[in-house]
């Protein structure tokens, strides 16, 4: 199209090509000034959802007005051709920029996160939730200004992307165990896992999980640990390093509350930069007033401190070696109080606090390996040795943690449709467990939460919490029920939000606004039971016309 004229956009050359059609620069004739023009296949036009995507990205974009977004400027029809014109940005995508500069130095990450956070929650609070964010998606101006693009439309189909429309939609390499999985219901966290995912990439070069597929992809983000960036980055802020962990939890309800609350962690990195005071880091940098942290029990500063100088110093001694020669001299001074502390132990017992404190370190870990270790050397001496101990009421809270930690993997064996040896459930219990997981998923893949709900409470009341080998799995199940209730909750919160502002463009006048708002509610939701009560009944599909009767030989 490079060349002809879309309305009042003349189409000078090609900005991009995705899945969906084709973004145009062109100048708009009447001002003279340059915008972004995307434009629909054609054959993907006459698709009715796909289609409907595109229209939605224009409605989107319509309602916002945030410096962090890209701003809409038109949307029209031409000659049988739909497009959107939006503000063209004098800048490259993130990801060009990764591609041509790899990791990025943490304050810049924190400059253009603090601007990524203000963008996502405006659009948050306006009931819009991205679903695709990725570097692709997010363009840095000459200037250094984020602009986040890409509402309602899946762009990309390279060997990571998933457009399957209605259940799954967004990118593997970014995408949220609960999008993967397709419930609960995607919400705005889920958004912030993939801004963790993308945090994650700016502060390393590179993703959190690679792999040659999107399968192996949404495997590792549904079952592999959190990677820290402080693995592979030498400079980085505790607090930044915590944050991108947070973000990428498993569990929606783990991560911050919203993309403000992520926002306030970073401006308060970013002003502790800017005003010269101490930013405590994961690993200590040489030479960098704002990089003292915490190694191995060791002060960052006295790890780092050089000694003094010296008329004829090697040079070997400087820098970096300095550093890791203290930190040698640390290491040794750690392990020498090590033994000193196990001769002691085997000398004199530890006390009962000593072994709770001890205790408590372990079980605040996230690595489950590290209960057990508290379980065997610290819980179980205790309880032993100080039966009547005041922790008692903590303690039993944390060996229920570790009893479902470990029958958690049990349970999701079995839950596999694959017939092994190894996942065939054994005795009343684990069959228990299948027939009521067939119940949960039959009632959640009809969008029925109440169903899987009570299926999973009846399931809890079945096992007898009492008994040692009922006990975990009556836990587990108590668990998922409290999950899949608080999902629920956040749901209908959501969806009464929506409500309230249909209410509120009605009182307002703006009647076609509150329509559009209520069919996309309904759209949304309607197919979910338990909020007909908000929204109404889902509408029934109308009835096909009746064949007309053949006609009679007689």
């Amino acid at each position: 199209m490079v060349g002809e004229k879309l309305g009042s956009f003349q189409v000078s050359g090609t900005l991009g090509v995705g899945a969906m059609g084709v973004v145009y620069k062109a100048v708009h004739e009447p001002t003279g000034k340059w915008a972004a023009v995307k434009v629909v296949n054609k054959d993907i036009a006459q698709r009715g959802k796909t289609y409907e995507r595109f229209q939605r990205e224009a409605e989107i974009l319509q309602q916002f007005r945030h410096p962090n977004i890209v701003r809409f400027l038109a949307v029209g029809r031409y000659q049988g051709t739909s497009y959107i014109a939006m503000e063209f940005i004098q800048g490259k995508t993130l990801e060009q920029l990764l591609e041509e500069r790899g990791a990025l130095p943490w304050r810049e990450v924190v400059d253009l996160g603090v601007q990524m956070c203000d963008a996502l929650q405006y659009a948050h609070e306006h009931g819009v939730v991205h679903r695709d964010l990725k570097p692709s998606n997010l363009m840095v101006t000459d200037d250094g200004r984020v602009k986040l693009t890409d509402f309602g439309i899946a762009k990309d189909l390279d060997k990571t992307a998933l457009t399957a429309t209605g259940r799954t939609l967004g990118t593997a390499a970014y995408m949220a165990p609960e999008q993967i999985r397709g419930t609960p219901e995607v919400s705005h966290k889920t958004d912030l896992y993939a801004l963790g995912c993308v945090f994650y990439q700016m502060l390393t070069g590179q993703p959190p999980f690679s792999g040659t597929s999107h399968v192996v992809l949404m495997h590792c983000h549904l079952n592999e640990p959190v990677p820290r960036p402080s693995a592979k980055v030498a400079e980085i802020p505790k607090a930044l390093d915590d944050l991108v962990v947070q973000l990428m939890a498993k569990a929606p309800a783990d991560r911050p509350w919203d993309a403000a609350a992520s926002g306030v962690v970073l401006n308060e990195v970013r002003e502790k930069a800017k005003k010269g005071e101490t930013v405590p880091m994961v690993w200590p940098t040489d030479g960098d007033g704002t990089s003292l942290g915490t190694v191995s029990g060791v002060t960052a500063a006295a790890a780092v401190k050089k000694p003094k100088k010296a008329k004829h110093k090697a040079p070997a001694a400087d820098g970096p070696w300095s550093a890791r020669r203290a930190l040698e001299t640390a290491g040794l001074v750690a392990a020498l109080f090590a033994i000193g502390g196990l001769i002691a132990y085997m000398v004199w017992p530890p006390s009962r606090d000593y072994l709770f404190h001890q205790a408590e370190a372990l079980m605040n870990s996230p690595d489950a390996h590290k209960w057990r270790e508290a379980q065997e050397q610290f819980l179980d001496p205790l309880d032993r040795r100080f039966a009547d101990h005041p922790y008692k009421a903590t303690t039993d809270a944390w060996r229920d943690k570790i009893m479902v930690s470990e029958i958690e993997g049990r349970a999701k064996m079995i839950q596999s449709p694959a017939d092994t040896p190894f996942n065939r459930p054994k005795g009343d219990v684990e069959n228990r467990w299948v027939a009521y997981y067939a119940r949960v998923s039959a009632a959640q893949k009809a969008n029925d939460d109440p169903a899987a709900l009570a299926a999973w409470e009846e399931l809890a009341e079945s096992y007898r919490p009492k008994d040692s080998a009922e006990r975990a799995w009556h836990l587990l199940a108590k668990r998922n029920a409290e999950e899949l209730k608080k999902a629920m909750a956040e749901r209908r919160a959501l969806v009464t939000g929506l409500i309230a502002r249909v209410h509120q463009a009605e009182l307002a006048g703006k009647q076609a606004e509150a329509d559009g708002l209520r069919k996309e509610v309904r759209e949304r939701y309607g197919r979910y039971p338990d909020l007909a009560d908000l929204i109404g009944p889902a509408e029934e599909p109308a009835p096909e016309p009746a064949a007309p009767a053949p006609a009679s030989d007689k």
